[in-house]
């Protein structure tokens, strides 16, 4: 989706002009937003992310610890 153009200052002190709602920085490589509201939505789902991909590694680990670790720990007795 085309928005109005815009200028938009990284954190880096680079001038971008924006017609999308975020785009790479080409100076620093970091995003940058055509609003606020974009850069809270953007960091709210990188969070839902990190949380997704921590509680499928604690599953996983609670998985091996229950279904192997504890029938082999029975055998060794």
């Amino acid at each position: 989706m085309q928005l109005k153009p815009k200028d938009v200052a990284c954190a880096c002190g680079h001038i971008t002009s924006l017609t999308t709602r975020k785009l790479l920085c080409i100076k620093c490589g970091k995003y940058v937003f055509y609003d606020e509201s974009e850069k809270k939505l953007h960091r709210r789902q990188s969070l839902y992310v990190a949380a997704i991909i921590v509680l499928a590694l604690s599953f996983a680990a609670y998985f091996f610890v229950e279904m192997v670790l504890g029938p082999l720990l029975l055998l060794i007795e």
